[in-house]
């Protein structure tokens, strides 16, 4: 097995650029940190793991999973190492170099529901609602261009391995990607901070082909889109609060309409 302990090694210095967004496009890839997020990808995407860094202390429970699935190479790392590529205050020592997933075409033969955002700026908002809609039971979640990159660090570590269960795609035109949708079998739910908008209580979507949008933090779902949904909801407000928190809202939505 190869180790690496010294941080300025060339191979961890191209690593690290994945913490850069122009990197991570670059290479169709993500720096994955932490034992928890990465043992569900040794669970459940193994495919994706192109490159295992582990301290010694982590190497026994490490290998023993990735011998037992097609995951990529494993790397001795030192602490040293560790310090390097950590984005944490208290690092476990163990890394991943992960493909991003590429896009899915979907069927309403098959019907699961999406989850949309649309210029969803912040980073805790995003890998909070990727992880409902993993409980939800949604297919995936698509991310617009303009807001979050899916694989920033924060929105990574807010997923918490929950990106391995189902499809986490960000797509260059979130409108046309919609369109294809509509033309695939899927009714089109958008969200607006509107009372003229339909009460998410009053409406059954008409099966899991569905795709549910849910806006940006200040400025909601973009006209545009809202303009081509086959219906827009809301969720009520009983006391005096303007709106709710986006991750917030797309929760109640999304089980609401799971369990209609």
């Amino acid at each position: 097995m190869q180790k690496i302990e010294s941080p300025k090694n060339e191979q961890i210095k191209q690593i690290k650029k994945l913490q850069q967004k122009k990197y991570r496009q670059q290479q169709g890839q993500y720096l994955l940190e932490g034992w928890h997020s990465i043992k569900e990808a040794l669970n459940n995407r193994p495919e994706q793991i192109k490159l295992l860094l582990v301290e010694a202390d982590y190497l026994p429970l490490v290998t023993a999973l990735a011998n037992q699935v097609s995951a990529g190479p494993t790397i001795e790392i030192t602490a040293r190492v560790t310090e390097t590529l950590s984005e944490t205050v208290h690092p476990e020592g163990v890394f991943a170099v992960i493909a991003q997933q590429e896009t899915v075409v979907t069927s309403a033969e098959q019907p699961q529901p999406w989850l949309v955002l649309d210029r969803v700026q912040d980073p805790g908002n995003a890998g909070t609602m990727v992880r409902t809609a993993d409980a939800a039971g949604f297919a995936g979640v698509v991310f617009s261009e303009g807001g979050i990159d899916p694989w920033n660090s924060k929105v990574v570590r807010s997923m918490q391995g929950s990106q391995f269960h189902l499809q986490v795609l960000q797509v260059p035109d979130l409108k046309n990607w919609l369109l294809a949708q509509r033309t695939a079998g899927y009714q089109l739910l958008g969200t607006l901070v509107d009372p003229k908008a339909t009460d998410m209580r009053a409406f059954q979507p008409a099966s899991g082909a569905y795709a549910l949008v849910l806006g940006n933090e200040a400025h909601g779902m973009a006209p545009e889109l809202a303009a081509v949904m086959d219906v827009n909801l809301y969720v009520p407000i009983f006391g005096h609060a303007e709106s709710l928190n986006v991750a917030i809202a797309a929760a109640i939505l999304m089980y609401q309409l799971q369990l209609n």
